[in-house]
Order: structure tokens, then C-alpha cells, then sequence
């Protein structure tokens, strides 16, 4: 099968011939339909920023088709109501199993876990094990697998963000900087409070068009000084990027008391001090999601009650989606397809 594979850090990715996997014990084999490809994958290929054990193949948004199973994945397949030829998407947080997180279905935050295209081969590929059937989740028959890979990061982490900052969101407003692959899902997450103005900054005039249409109040570019009226108003800011840049911006905009998420992962950081900040207010990381939380975003999708943009990709063409990514020439979620 040919699988996307990164050797070394800042090395070019490589399009390889490896072995078709076979599923053994509680693994379950997938055809995998569709991988998104993240920002995160552009952090891996050119940084030490994020944890990866080498060589290893990319993504970590996959969905797919129950292909093949190992022998002891057939109690618990039927457990979770999945057989084989069933479309799902991946979970991507592969705790132990056994600890204390695990033991309460919080896999996410598990000391051991591993995940698809960091520490473990990922959905950069035609073929994905996945090491056992409760890190799978159904979609239905309604929903395009290849169009729902994006749900397992770019709409399951803004779903995470903005639950955790529920309590500052009673009311006011709320900015989201940069409305790409996760900002377009938390536009339509933060609307469905109603007592919040959403507001999004973007220096691309067609993603703030994109925001406006998916129900933002007002979008604007923070570099023109349109920042200037909102400085100390914006109840919580979640960072989708994260520069130093935006998050030096985050930091003249968020209120007293209020929150600053971090969810992007461009290495910028943040000096916090009394001079820095608002008083009293909260600095935080957001990252990922639980399965629970994930069969939540999915469940919102079957519904038909959000909408994302993606643009299907061939595998092969890997690297292109990467290099136009990296260029910001993306405006929803590019998704590769063997």
C-alpha cells in the first residue's frame, strides 16, 4: 500500500510502498476514505515542536471502512454495535486501557497514550490498525466519510476549547483569531449559545466573508487597527493560530477576567505579568478532545446542524496540500484520499 511518511525532522515527507497491515488481537484494520491534513502535520514534518517517534506515517483526522478485525475485536465490534463494512472516524487519544483515565472513558488524558501520525503509523495512507474498536465511531449512513474526516481534530478540539470556557461565556463577546479548518467549526459552535457576539479577526478577506456567512457578527483584520475599539472587551479569545503576534494580540484584547485559549500550535509564546494581562485574567491550552466529546461533533453533523468546507485531495498529492497549507492558501480543510 502506499503510505505519506516523515524520517526526520525537516526532511521531505516520502511517498513509500509499505506492507498492508494485519490486524491481530483487539486491532481493527480500516480502508481509510479520507485524512485531513492539519496544521499540526506541518509541525511534525518541519519541527521537534510536537512529540513523534520516527519514522512515522502522517494524520491524525482520518475516517474509513471497517475492513478487517483481529480475533478478539469480535466481542467488543458487537459491544459497540459496529460491523465490518461500517463507515467511522477515529478517536485519536490511544490510551493504555487500564489506568485510572481510561477506566472513565478519558483516554485523552491517559500518560500513555499514542496517537494516529505522531507516535503511531497515522491515515496518510490507504490502509490504518487501529488497536481496538472503542477508538472508533460511527457515522452513518448519511454522511460522507471522506467530507467527515476533518470532525476527528478540526471540529472535536474548537468543541473541547469552547466547553472548558463556558464559564466565561455568559454573554459578551468572543473572538476567534484565525477562521480556517478549526475556526469555521467554532464560529458555528460559539453561535449556538445566543447570548454571545462572535466576533473573528483573519487577515484573509475571503475566510472573514466565509465567518460572516457562518453566522460571526463581524470579522475584521487586527493589523489595520480595527482592534483598536475592541481592546479590553473580548470576554474570551481563543487563538487558533498561535504566533507571538496573535497571542500578543489576544493579550491587548482580552477583558478583566477574562480568558485567553490557545489552541494553535505555531510556537509563539505569551509573557504574562500584570502589565501584560487584564487583571484577573486567564491564560489556558486546549488540546484535542475525549471520544465522548467526538460522538457529540458527530452526532451535531448527522443532525445536519453545522456545515465545513473541504476539498478532497489525492493522496499522492501530498506534499502539494502541505506546501499550499503552508502558503495559506487553504480555506476550509484539505482532505487526502487514496
Amino acid at each position: 500500500m502506499m503510505a505519506v511518511r516523515s524520517h526526520a525532522a525537516g526532511e521531505p515527507i516520502r511517498l513509500e510502498e509499505v506492507p498492508i497491515p494485519n490486524p491481530a488481537g483487539t486491532e481493527v484494520r480500516l480502508a481509510v476514505e479520507g485524512c485531513g491534513v492539519c496544521r499540526t502535520d506541518l509541525h511534525i514534518v518541519n519541527t521537534d515542536l510536537v512529540r513523534v517517534r520516527r519514522p512515522v506515517t502522517l494524520g491524525h483526522e482520518i475516517s474509513g471502512r471497517i475492513e478487517a478485525v483481529g480475533e478478539d475485536s469480535i466481542e467488543p465490534m458487537t459491544a459497540l454495535g459496529l460491523a465490518i463494512g461500517d463507515h467511522v472516524v477515529v478517536a485519536g487519544d490511544w490510551g493504555c486501557g487500564t489506568c485510572e483515565s481510561c477506566s472513565t472513558g478519558d483516554e485523552h488524558g491517559c500518560a500513555l497514550r499514542e496517537s494516529p501520525g505522531l507516535k503511531r503509523d497515522g491515515g496518510f495512507a490507504e490502509y490504518l490498525l487501529v488497536p481496538h474498536p472503542r477508538h472508533l465511531v460511527p457515522l452513518g449512513a448519511e454522511l460522507d466519510p471522506r467530507h467527515c474526516a476533518p470532525l476527528a481534530d478540526a471540529g472535536l478540539t474548537p468543541w473541547r476549547a469552547i466547553r472548558r470556557a463556558l464559564p466565561w461565556l455568559d454573554g459578551g463577546r468572543a473572538l476567534v483569531i484565525g477562521s480556517g479548518g478549526l475556526g469555521q467549526f467554532a464560529v458555528q459552535y460559539l453561535r449556538r449559545l445566543g447570548d454571545v457576539e462572535v466576533l473573528v479577526a483573519d487577515v484573509d478577506p475571503v475566510k472573514r466573508q466565509s465567518a460572516i456567512d457562518l453566522g460571526a457578527d463581524a470579522a475584521v483584520d487586527l493589523r489595520d487597527g480595527a482592534g483598536d475599539a475592541l481592546a479590553g472587551t473580548i470576554r474570551v479569545v481563543f487563538d487558533f493560530v498561535g504566533t507571538d503576534e496573535t497571542l500578543g494580540q489576544a493579550a491587548g484584547l482580552v477583558a478583566r477576567g477574562g480568558l485567553i485559549s490557545l489552541v494553535g500550535e505555531a510556537g509563539g509564546r505569551l509573557s504574562f505579568g500584570f502589565r501584560q494581562l487584564a487583571v484577573e485574567a486567564s491564560v489556558t491550552t486546549t488540546s484535542w478532545g475525549t471520544k465522548r466529546e467526538l460522538e457529540e461533533v458527530v452526532q451535531l453533523a448527522r443532525a445536519g446542524e453545522m456545515r465545513w468546507e473541504t476539498e478532497l485531495v489525492p493522496l499522492t498529492q501530498a506534499n502539494e496540500a502541505l506546501e499550499r497549507l503552508a502558503a495559506g492558501d487553504v480555506s476550509g480543510r484539505l482532505v487526502l484520499v487514496p
